[in-house]
């Protein structure tokens, strides 16, 4: 069953589908058989994607995942530190930040006010003393944390956390959604680099990671979701239409025949799966 507003958010923009790249005529012709198959109408326009689309899609989890797991809260760009398994990527963060002109001034101080109260020499030296103490202790410092390195993940476009029930404690976070409407050779490496960096910089269980895309062309399908272990999968938001428009779009040579069983092969593996498919799995968890 595919996502209920994904037909919304399909239009023409300059007469191509929303979802083609406008300066490959395959890729239109494959984007209109697409909408059509989907009941979109050939006057359309085309929204603004990426605002409606992840407004949409939250509130479509959020509605229908009230009554198979109300326990669940599904938010649109929320760091991965906010959650328990990154929270350390915050600590390390707010450890890097530098305090020490704000030191510097608060010493400068203390020494004019020392100065001013006609104090003792000892007293001035042992202000001395700690001045150097605090520059050796930064001098120190900084080196030890451009070591430690400054990783850190992008926001997730969609998030599902399962709150705790003390408010001290920092969410669980149980999948991550990368949003890629369409595409194209350089979109492809996102998703695969923020899903390695989860994996890699976690503490505790992996969360479920996965793209969920409108794009319709099994080569691109393939290059996200074949094989690399980034992701978990790639859902799309109309599975249905998309099976139908490939086995009528993908005949008549051995190259298009090749492509629609690569696609075939990725639906059967379950590395492409519908976005029910994405409903049912987060019940469960």
């Amino acid at each position: 069953m595919p996502a209920s507003f994904a037909a919304d958010l399909c239009g023409y923009r300059g007469g191509n589908p929303n979802t083609s790249d406008s300066s490959k005529p395959e890729s239109v012709a494959l984007g209109r058989l697409l909408f059509s198959n989907m009941g979109v109408p050939d006057d359309a326009p085309a929204v603004k994607i990426d605002h409606i689309w992840s407004h949409s899609m939250v509130e479509d989890l959020n509605d229908r995942l009230a009554a198979t797991a109300p326990h669940l809260v599904v938010d649109r760009e929320r760091a991965a530190h906010d959650f328990e398994q990154y929270a350390h990527m915050k600590a390390l963060q707010q450890l890097a930040e530098d305090n020490s002109v704000e030191v510097t001034m608060a010493l400068e101080t203390l020494r004019q006010h020392l100065t001013l109260g006609g104090v003792d020499t000892r007293t001035l030296e042992l202000t001395e003393v700690l001045g150097n103490a605090i520059e050796l202790t930064e001098s120190r410092r900084r080196p030890l944390l451009e070591l430690l390195g400054d990783e850190s993940l992008p926001k997730l476009d969609i998030s599902v956390h399962r709150p705790w029930v003390s408010a001290a404690e920092k969410p669980h976070l149980i999948a991550g959604l990368s949003l890629k409407w369409s595409l194209r050779t350089d979109r492809l490496q996102d998703p695969r680099t923020h899903g390695a960096k989860m994996a890699a910089l976690r503490r505790g269980r992996m969360p479920h990671f996965a793209a969920v895309t409108m794009e319709p062309r099994p080569y691109f399908l393939a290059r996200l979701g074949q094989g690399t272990g980034d992701l978990d999968c790639i859902y799309h938001l109309h599975l249905p239409a998309l099976v139908a428009t490939v086995d009528e779009f993908y005949t008549g040579s051995k190259s298009r025949t090749r492509l629609r069983d690569v696609f075939h092969r990725m639906v059967d593996q379950r590395r492409l799966r519908d976005y029910d498919d994405l409903v049912d799995y987060l019940s469960t968890l």
